[in-house]
């Protein structure tokens, strides 16, 4: 067997590859001589060695000393070294160590065996120097490419799992912060889902002391923690003023005033705040970025469009003027976010251009619209995974209703 073996003069870089400072390297074959001479090109190369007969030793060495790269002998007594590639590859897992084959085979079925079992590339017997340097330096790449990309991997794991605790966190305080302030009202139906761990629309809803109802829902750009934060001085707010029975006008002010201080430029939040007097008579309504809601009387159906700006845009309401509408028991009203409207469908037609006025034109007065609005959303999202937050509240004018069996959160 002819084996070149390297120089003795050694540049500076060399010398630096004299210390051990490549790693180690299992060199496994049941011929000595091989063994001896491949161990001195690899401590030439920078390598510390350690050295198998057969593939039993093999895994003994590879279980004690994690080498950093293995040379495998093909055919050895007792476990050969395709058994001894595949184990050692078990072992390393996640871990890229790179297995080179010595062989002298040209078989092409045995080297699809080599690689079916792990290995990632081949040293033909004889070897020279050369060859084995080539080989070497081709695997460190390999291997380099592979630690930084399972580097960034797991940088992308740590990341994906601190949103996830920080998703948790906000949920909680979403729940029992926010949510839970809120009294459960029967008449009040609602559906929300959540676009990821759970629904940042928020749903605030309150009596006000001459025992009318105030209903406002939210949509804020952003979600998680971002959207958490600016939601509770929200939700207080809200709870707080009505419960004293503070006018919409100043509810809308103090909660504008709150978000321009707390968020920045480009977050805010698109709101629809509903108020239903004392008598049962009169619906007070705004609308600041938030899809058009309906009122449907006896008579017709109103809009209620979005004619103001989004709360936290500037540092006071332009034209805040909040408008009125007669209602009466039998009246019920209907919210959204614009999850439900710009949901699309596998065509990318938006919901609220496909079924959506076909749904509203069929709405009878004094009948629930929420069953046949929702069946038409699922019809129409089937088969497409929506993005955003959706929330849809429905509710009677009927303040008896209203009133009926209440609860807190």
């Amino acid at each position: 067997m002819e084996i070149m073996r390297p120089q003795s003069s050694l540049s500076s870089l060399d010398q630096d590859r004299s210390l051990g400072n490549r790693g180690l390297a299992l060199i496994v074959d049941d011929d000595r001589s091989i063994r001896s001479l491949l161990a001195a090109m690899l401590v030439h190369e920078g390598f510390r060695v350690c050295e198998a007969a057969n593939g039993c030793e093999a895994l003994g060495c590879f279980a004690q000393e994690t080498p950093d790269i293995v040379f495998m002998d093909l055919i050895m007594p007792e476990m050969d070294g395709l058994e001894a590639t595949h184990r050692i590859k078990q072992l390393a897992g996640s871990r890229f160590i790179p297995v080179i084959f010595l062989t002298a085979s040209r078989d092409e079925e045995i080297l699809m065996r080599c690689v079916e079992v792990g290995g990632d590339d081949f040293l033909s017997k004889p070897f020279s120097f050369t060859r084995l340097r080539a080989r070497i330096l081709a695997m460190e790449r390999i291997r380099d490419l592979q630690r930084a990309l399972a580097a960034k991997q797991q940088l992308l794991e740590d990341l994906i799992a601190r949103d996830q605790e920080e998703q948790k966190l906000a949920e909680r305080i979403w729940s029992q912060a926010i949510k839970g302030q809120n009294p459960r009202i029967p008449a009040i139906a609602v559906v929300e889902r959540p676009a990821s761990l759970f629904n940042g629309d928020l749903l605030l809803m309150g009596y006000l002391p001459d025992g009318g109802v105030r209903v406002l829902l939210g949509d804020f750009t952003g979600h998680g923690l971002a959207a958490t934060v600016a939601a509770l001085p929200v939700a207080d707010t809200f709870h707080a003023m009505t419960a004293k029975g503070f006018d919409d006008t100043a509810l809308l002010t103090e909660i504008n005033r709150k978000l321009y201080r707390l968020l920045p430029p480009d977050r805010f939040m698109a709101g629809c705040l509903l108020s239903l007097s004392g008598s049962g008579e009169c619906l007070a309504w705004w609308n600041g970025g938030m899809p058009t809601a309906y009122l449907r009387t006896q008579s017709c159906l109103h809009e209620l469009p979005s004619i103001h700006l989004p709360l936290g845009v500037l540092p006071e309401l332009p034209d805040l003027q909040v408008q009125h509408l007669s209602c009466a028991p039998g009246d019920r009203v209907l919210l959204m976010t614009d999850g439900l409207t710009e949901a699309m469908d596998r065509g990318g037609l938006l919901f609220i251009d496909a079924a959506l006025g076909d749904v509203l034109a069929r709405w009878q007065p004094g009948s629930p619209i929420l069953p046949a609005l929702m069946a038409a959303f699922e019809a129409h999202c089937l088969g497409t995974e929506q993005t955003d937050d959706l929330a849809v509240v429905e509710f009677p004018l009927d303040l008896a209703a209203l009133h009926r069996g209440l609860q807190t959160e």
